[in-house]
């Protein structure tokens, strides 16, 4: 394991290396945390068009999310333009009967940004209607029996514990957007200790390795374990000061999001070797990082929402593994398990080996 170690000590010696792996997290850390206190909790208008049992019961659930307002419908337009409300819902008239006779009626729903504040509400609702759906599924059109299913429901089977979405620990949007910072701070990590295969390359480093006992096969797997350690070293010490220096909220599931973030610095790492080994010195590899890491920070999220982009960058971003892991690591932090992204993972992983098979490839052909 000489490579291993040796790779260790040459990227801990390396200031540059420094900044990226402790000293630009703590500050991207820093600017969300000071966001963090003191904003108002998410407000949602609400139009009830139904006025029944039911569509107040979705009310009162509402209200243990958020701040409820009644508008009237020529209200909400304005009041989102405004900044009064961050989400508004209007239940139409009939809603009940629909979803008792097992009708799939969506809410009408309205927000002027799409971004991750009014998520956890979404999340909540789409969840409890989906349980809702399931109850008329079973009562079978009886309104007496839909009426007992949702007592019971309310009453028995289901309970909800209120958490501040918006203040101090509990703010998800900022932790989002910590997550999105430390997403592009892997990228450019990667990139620079990888490098080092071309100061080895440069250095005729090469030639002196390749004429001991030491085989390309073991260079290219010392190599892989040094940057990976560095990688989830850093992971790791992202969410220990996250979780107990900024006391951010990682959800429900930290060691999920956690292992989510693992798997990509397996991309990352796969990705910064890729570009080294296909660069002819140091000069191209820094401009291929620049071309790659930068659009896919943009574009995957790490910089701004998504949805604020024009529709067609949207869809080509769909296609960028920041956006993969972003997307993931919003939906573990608000509530979905591991299984419920496990699209993106098997994309992830996917990637990674083509390009470790790609990279193994140029470096036993490189002479």
């Amino acid at each position: 394991m000489i490579i291993y170690f040796t790779n260790l000590k040459r990227l801990f010696r390396s200031k540059v290396n420094l900044i990226f792996i402790v000293a630009l997290p703590l500050i991207f850390m820093l600017i969300a945390f000071s966001g963090s206190n003191g904003e108002a909790a998410l407000t949602v208008s609400i139009l009830d068009k139904d006025n029944t049992e039911f569509s107040k019961t979705i009310i009162k659930n509402i209200e243990k999310k958020a701040n409820i307002v009644f508008n009237k419908e020529d209200e909400i337009e304005k009041a989102l333009v405004d900044g009064k409300t961050d989400y508004a819902i209007v239940i139409p008239e009939g809603y009940t009967k629909d979803i008792i006779s097992g009708q799939d009626i969506p809410l009408t729903t309205y927000e002027v940004k799409e971004g991750n504040s009014s998520y956890s509400i979404k999340l909540f609702i789409d969840e409890y209607l989906n349980n809702i759906k399931k109850i008329s599924a079973a009562t079978k059109g009886n309104e007496e029996e839909f009426y007992k299913g949702l007592s019971y429901y309310e009453n028995g089977s289901y309970e909800s514990q209120y958490v501040s979405i918006d203040k101090g620990e509990g703010n998800k949007s900022k932790t989002s957007a910590a997550l999105g910072f430390i997403v592009m701070n892997m990228l450019f990590l990667s990139t620079s200790t990888t490098s080092m295969i071309i100061k080895d390359r440069e250095n005729n480093l090469f030639t002196r390795y390749f004429t001991t006992p030491l085989t390309r096969g073991r260079y290219i797997i010392e190599n892989l374990l040094s940057f990976l350690t560095i990688s989830i070293g850093q992971v790791i010490l992202f969410f220990g000061v996250m979780k107990f220096l900024f006391k951010f909220n990682l959800g429900e599931s930290p060691l999920s999001l956690l292992l989510m973030f693992i798997i990509f610095s397996l991309f990352t790492v796969a990705l910064g070797l890729f570009i080294t080994t296909h660069s002819n010195g140091l000069r191209q590899s820094g401009a291929l990082s620049g071309l790659i890491n930068i659009p896919f920070a943009m574009l995957g999220g790490c910089f701004w929402p998504r949805e604020i982009m024009p529709d067609i960058l949207k869809k080509i971003s769909e296609f960028i593994p920041t956006t993969w892991i972003n997307k993931a690591s919003t939906e573990i932090l608000y509530g979905e398990s591991l299984i419920s992204v496990m699209n993106s993972i098997l994309l992830l992983v996917l990637l990674t080996m083509i390009l470790l098979i790609l990279s193994g490839r140029k470096l036993k052909n490189n002479n």
